[in-house]
Order: structure tokens, then sequence, then C-alpha cells
């Protein structure tokens, strides 16, 4: 089972840009389910979702990568016995760390008969308000870029072109790596390219080891905590 997350700060939207995805998904014929964490901010209404065909569950609480990692755990693997998806896409809280919720995912495989796979982790960025956000919060905003496969600088069609350009270097300068791109839910830009990165390719299992090396270069070591 694929477990996909689309990250992003409070605000990045997420929300709209994800179930965009998800419609496409659908038309490829693949079997969704979508999992939203909510940690204070507006989610995906269950019962919006569940009109789809898909199933939804809500975790409150905590962050799903963390707190109450055991319970995502157990939700994935409700999911692969009740509803065998062949994707699962995982709003994270704002404040979630993808690779946390990577190691969080492979939890599952000791609890039931799954085999977790990732697709690429996708994170949002709003230029509209990256400076405030690296004000407010920067380790948090430059963890999810750093540990993003793929970097969206979404609503660029509200965005102006200077902004956009400020937030794609600042995303090279932390993660040089990582495939930067465009997206608006609006205009239906990047959609397209989300999908076939969720559908068709897939990023690497937890590794702490690794984890510990990005956090060395970052920050010259520590921890998430």
């Amino acid at each position: 089972m694929k477990v996909a997350q689309v990250a992003g700060f409070l605000g990045s939207g997420k929300t709209t840009a994800m179930m965009k995805i998800v419609d496409g998904l659908m038309r490829k014929g693949l079997r969704i389910a979508i999992v939203v964490n909510d940690v204070g901010e507006i989610s995906v209404d269950a019962k919006f979702i569940e009109s789809h065909g898909l199933k939804a569950k809500e975790i409150s609480g905590g962050c799903i990568c963390c707190q109450i990692a055991g319970t995502f755990a157990d939700t994935l693997v409700s999911l692969h016995k009740s509803f065998d998806p062949d994707i699962v896409i995982v709003e994270p809280s704002g404040v979630a760390i993808p690779w946390g919720l990577k190691r969080a995912a492979e939890y599952s495989e000791e609890k039931g008969n799954i085999v977790i796979e990732h697709a690429p982790v996708i994170t949002l960025v709003d230029p509209t308000r990256i400076g405030m956000l690296m004000k407010a919060v920067r380790r948090l905003v430059e963890t999810q870029i750093r540990e993003a496969d793929v970097c969206f600088i979404n609503k660029a069609d509200a965005a102006a072109e200077a902004d956009i350009e400020t937030t794609r270097e600042f995303i090279k300068s932390i993660n040089p790596k990582a495939e930067i791109g465009l997206m608006s839910s609006k205009t239906g830009l990047g959609i397209d390219r989300a999908i076939q990165l969720i559908a068709g390719c897939r990023s690497d299992r937890y590794d702490e080891s690794m984890e510990r090396e990005m956090l060395k270069k970052q920050y010259g070591g520590g921890s998430h905590a």
C-alpha cells in the first residue's frame, strides 16, 4: 500500500490541492483513501470525502507523526483490511514532519499483513506568506522543505513573480535536490505532475541515520524536538 503525503504549513492550500489530486488519481482507476490530521485547522469534511466514494478517517489530538503515531498505524491497518486502497493520501497538520510521518506509517507493518511504500513527499509552499512564516516558524518550514522530494510553489496564479522567484531560491537553498514546480488549484497548474508523481514514483523509506545527517547539515545536529 502506497502512502502519499501532501505537506505544508497552515494556509498553504493543502486541502484544495489534495482534492484536485485525488480526483485525478480516481480517474486513473485507483482506489484512494484519505487520512486527515486535524490540529486546529479547517480540514476536509468527512461526509464530502465519502460522497466521492472514498474512505475518510480524521485523527485529532496530536500530530500523526509523533504523539499519536500508534493511532495512525492502526488507521492504515484498518483501511488496508476494510477498503484495500491502492494509495492513502495523507493531509498532515501544518506542524507535521514528513520523515516522522514516514516512520509512523511504517509502524503499521508490525500491526498487520501490510507493506508500506511511500510516494514522493510533496510540500506546498505559499509564496505570498513565506516572509511571515520564516519569521514565525522558520525551523518548521525549513524542515518540511528539506524532507520533501518535490516542492510546489502553490497559489502561483495569485503571487507576484518576484515572490515566486524569492520562494524558489529559498527552496533551493534548503533542499537543492528537490524538484520544484508551480501549482495553482484554481488553474490546474502542477496538478497533473503531482498526480504523475504519486501514482508512478516512489520515495525512500524512513532511515534514522539519514534523518540525523540531514539535521546535522542544516543545524549542526539535534533532533526535531
